[in-house]
């Protein structure tokens, strides 16, 4: 509803004034949410009516808000990106070519340069990357009246005032001091004497996925990050949803064999690049399928044994589906630190294996029956009816059973070789048990019937 209500304003009120008027009243991310389906003529309609504050808070919530950006002039997008949140400027500044880039940075404030020149320093990946440095500093030693002065003064410009950070005269942090202790706190009393000195930091060479974990564990609005225990920032808890949303978005794409997560609107040849690596390696590995099927060739020369291809599929099938189960779990349980020891290991490898053997067991049996009953419909008087559906069943059992340890132990191997688990996507795995299952099905017929014949 507040997107048509937004695009009706648009479209319909022509007074400047009664639109800013109007359109104030929405939530910024509703006004971001509609960026997309904008004219031309509405997006200038919110660039002219809103100031360069408005519209950098408008931007935190429009996902690649670079793409709108680079249709403004140079100092209009130089001056929405220094009213932005340090880090959200650093990551939209660096989604521009280089050389705009570059432009746009002499372009800016000084005061937003020196923070983006401290944030571009560390690598990406890591909580100094991410992290914030607009936040409240106290000095040591001073008195709760002057604290809640600086408090009130630097309020407009940090991101939050929840939490302030009380550091010594070298910027080495000591304690945190909460916005409520210290409003009902009253004076004589040095602001040392009510900081909280038993806090949570984190390094800012630190990885983000161990900083986003520390802040969801010990539900942290405020995290200060240091460097040799000096304060250089801080990541809050809407920062780290938001890269825990990134995370998501980039397992998405592995899990689905893409090499990064795709837009629905973008480009086709865009969405090509990012689909074919994967497709590629794909292709490679079924074309090992092809050539262990052509191994086995002797066996369609029988008439009877023809019929092994029905059930290719239902084998190949099933094997995937629990490869990709088992794959799942692992990588939840990678993700919650819970695979840290070899004892976690072998205990979680030992349930997926008997979990595949339990299930193979009775998925075996079913398919049994199901082959039997299918091949005596077909063929009632053919004597291979029975050898047949053992294969079938004892194809399906050994499959699942192979399928289930492969999907756990394939990215936990990964993990250990400091690889991203979620490599080990869907379409990965799948194709690697359908090798798997393949060799066991025609082996097994070879083994159970075509010796025999």
């Amino acid at each position: 509803m507040k997107k048509i209500y937004i695009q009706n304003q648009l479209e319909k009120v022509k007074d400047p004034k009664i639109l800013k008027k109007n359109l104030s009243k929405c939530h910024p991310y509703d006004i971001a949410s509609v960026f997309p389906n904008l004219s031309d003529e509405d997006k200038n309609k919110l660039y002219s009516i809103f100031d360069n504050e408005a519209l950098a808070e408008i931007f935190s919530y429009v996902d690649n808000p670079t793409k709108y950006l680079q249709e403004l002039d140079r100092e209009k997008a130089a001056a929405i990106i220094d009213e932005m949140e340090p880090d959200d400027a650093t990551d939209t500044l660096g989604e521009f070519k280089p050389d705009a880039s570059k432009e746009i940075f002499e372009l800016l404030e000084k005061n937003t340069k020196e923070d983006l020149e401290v944030l571009v320093q560390y690598e990406e990946g890591t909580a100094g990357a991410i992290m914030n440095n607009n936040y409240i500093s106290l000095a040591a030693g001073i008195d709760v009246k002057l604290a809640m002065k600086t408090v009130v003064s630097e309020a407009p410009d940090v991101e939050t005032i929840n939490t302030s950070f009380v550091i010594d005269k070298n910027g080495n942090l000591l304690g945190t001091v909460d916005l409520k202790k210290l409003i009902v706190t009253k004076s004589p009393c040095l602001i040392d004497d009510i900081m909280n000195t038993n806090f949570k930091w984190a390094n800012v060479d630190e990885d983000v996925e161990d900083v986003l974990k520390t802040i969801t564990d010990y539900d942290i609005y405020a995290l200060p990050i240091i460097d040799k225990g000096i304060l250089k920032g801080i990541i809050t808890m809407d920062d780290a949803a938001d890269v825990l949303v990134e995370e998501a978005e980039e397992d998405y794409a592995k899990f689905s064999g893409l090499t990064e997560e795709e837009e629905i609107d973008e480009p086709v040849v865009k969405s090509i690049k990012k689909r074919l690596p994967w497709l590629s390696i794909l292709l490679i590995l079924d074309l090992f399928v092809a050539v262990i099927i052509s191994q086995f060739e002797y066996l369609f020369a029988i008439d009877a044994l023809t019929i092994l291809v029905i059930f290719q599929p239902v084998i190949l099938g099933l094997a995937g589906n629990c490869g990709t189960q088992s794959l799942a779990v692992a990588v939840r349980s990678i993700g919650n630190d819970e695979l840290e020891n070899k004892k976690a290991i072998f205990k979680h490898l030992g349930r997926e294996f008997s979990l595949g053997l339990t299930t193979g067991i009775v998925i075996g049996i079913i398919g049994f029956c199901m082959s039997f009953l299918l091949l005596i419909l077909k063929d009632n008087t053919n004597s291979s009816n029975f050898y047949l559906s053992l294969v079938v069943s004892l194809s399906i059992f050994l499959s699942i059973t192979f399928a289930n340890t492969v999907g756990a132990l394939i990215p936990i191997a990964l993990y250990k070789c400091k690889i991203d688990p979620a490599v080990a996507s869907g379409p990965f795995i799948t194709t690697i048990n359908d090798i798997i299952s393949i060799t066991v099905y025609f082996t097994l017929a070879t083994l159970l019937i075509y010796n025999f014949l």
